[in-house]
């Protein structure tokens, strides 16, 4: 026993005969125990330890001194098991600060208004000695202040120092928040780039987490802007086509973007974006946008409503008719009809518009006319020009400057480049389609004789080579010259 009691008086087994048991302890005794801090090591008595004075302070160690003592110990030889001082000691209590501290170092983001505001409700307290001390809350980059003055009691309220905006729940948040994630919307900076210029500025930055939720926010709200702009864009081109004596009919044209452009053999691209863009009017104003997105940030998500609108089994490359589709049927809902769409020479476009017109002829309050499908003479001629660079023939009237591979690479660009000038200048000059296509004809089938040559019909064919040839065409011929 570390302690010795006296035996209390009576007969103890008179007492053990009636149930009760011997007491140990009397009112007011005190045991006479000895505690120790010091930690056993081998080979040391116990007997030569003193314990520390009630007066010295004993500080608990970090986590990472703690660790950096527990290796120390292991390298020394000593048992991993033994335990360290620091994990007999409570956890000390951290030092509330009080309401109106603040680090004074630090920089704030003020708006000039809101703290004139501040300004204006301090002196109206009057107080003719002011011992002010300032609170501050922060929301991101957005702050609170608050004035206190211990002498007079005066205590403002709590002001923001920056705009807000309503939301749809709670309090209205700081404008700011959402100004600091519009370059990383907009431009090719991350939210780490930003956090390092707010720490050159001394400035302290928002959480990743609250940087992330207003990201997310901004990128929601523009999407919805968007939506209701390219709602005013039809009403606008709308309006216009009625003023103008013509029926609200337009003219679109259709085009598909990748995050990685497809290439044969393998698939890189997990994104694509298409817009219906209408040129009836000076401004090409877009109508419709539709996006895919093979890929979504949560882990677990059923995707009901998320960034994912494409399914990952099918291929981006077809997501070109998906998001023709699906840009048609919100053109359809308002006030505009289809009547022509121009399109690239693949082959999805087809049959995407194809589908479209089978549907405007099962609907009954759709109108019963179909859009007229026109193929961009731009990509048909990058495909004229790739054959004709892979064409093989034996010319052996190549002039010894070029070899047959750059000659025939220049012939492919001045065909291409002619063709398009002819057609561009016939179109500016014929009224209507069925003048403009037999212009057309004549004009590519002079081209062959032109650069073989032979001009005789060039002056009432073409357009570009005439009897006096000036020193302007000559790069539209193979050779630079007739």
């Amino acid at each position: 026993m570390p302690f010795n009691y006296r035996k209390s008086a009576g007969n103890i087994s008179t007492r053990r005969s009636r149930g009760k048991k011997a007491t140990q302890f009397k009112l007011g005794h005190k045991p006479k125990w000895t505690t120790s801090t010091e930690i056993h090591q081998p080979g040391v008595s116990s007997a030569s330890s003193e314990a520390p004075k009630a007066s010295k302070r004993l500080v608990r160690l970090t986590d990472k001194e703690a660790w950096d003592s527990q290796f120390v110990r292991t390298t020394a030889g000593l048992a991993q098991a033994d335990t360290l001082a620091y994990t007999l000691r409570p956890k000390p209590e951290k030092e509330e600060k009080t309401d109106c501290e603040c680090d004074r170092n630090e920089n704030f983001i003020v708006n000039n208004e809101k703290m004139l505001a501040l300004i204006k409700d301090v002196h109206a307290s009057g107080c003719k000695k002011p011992n002010v001390k300032m609170k501050v809350t922060r929301a991101g980059l957005c702050d609170y202040i608050c004035v206190k003055c211990s002498n007079c009691g005066f205590n403002s309220q709590t002001l923001p120092m920056s705009d807000t905006i309503q939301t749809a729940r709670g309090p209205p948040a700081g404008f700011l928040n959402y100004l600091e994630a519009m370059p990383v919307l907009k431009s090719k900076i991350g939210m780490d780039d930003v956090a390092t210029v707010l720490t050159w500025l001394n400035i302290k930055a928002p959480c990743k987490q609250t940087f992330q939720k207003k990201f997310n926010d901004l990128g929601q709200a523009q999407t919805e802007l968007s939506d209701k702009q390219l709602e005013l864009n039809q009403d606008y081109v709308a309006n216009v086509m009625k003023k103008a004596g013509f029926e609200p009919e337009v003219d679109i044209q259709f085009d598909v973007a990748y995050t990685c452009r497809p290439q044969g053999g393998c698939e890189k691209s997990t994104q694509s974006f298409g817009a219906l863009v209408e040129h009836n009017t000076g401004q090409k104003l877009p109508l419709a946008i539709a996006m895919a997105n093979k890929h979504c940030i949560e882990r677990y998500c059923r995707h009901d409503n998320c960034s994912k609108t494409f399914a990952a089994e099918a291929s981006i490359a077809s997501s070109e008719r998906v998001l023709l589709h699906r840009s048609l049927d919100k053109v359809k809902d308002g006030p505009l009809a289809v009547k022509s769409i121009t399109t690239d020479s693949g082959t999805q476009s087809e049959k995407a518009i194809l589908d479209y017109n089978e549907l405007k002829k099962q609907t009954n309050h759709l109108k019963k006319q179909t859009a007229t499908h026109y193929k961009c003479f731009v990509h048909k001629l990058r495909a004229l020009e790739r054959h004709v660079r892979a064409a093989k023939s034996d010319i052996k009237s190549i002039p010894k400057k070029y070899n047959k591979d750059e000659y025939m690479r220049k012939l492919a660009s001045c065909l291409r480049c002619r063709v398009r000038i002819e057609l561009e200048r016939l179109r500016k000059q014929s009224c209507s389609d069925e003048l403009f296509l037999r212009s057309a004809k004549f004009a590519i089938e002079n081209i062959l004789h032109c650069f073989s040559g032979d001009h005789k019909m060039c002056k009432e064919r073409s357009r570009v080579c005439t009897y006096r040839v000036t020193s302007s065409y000559k790069h539209l011929c193979p050779t630079e010259s007739h």
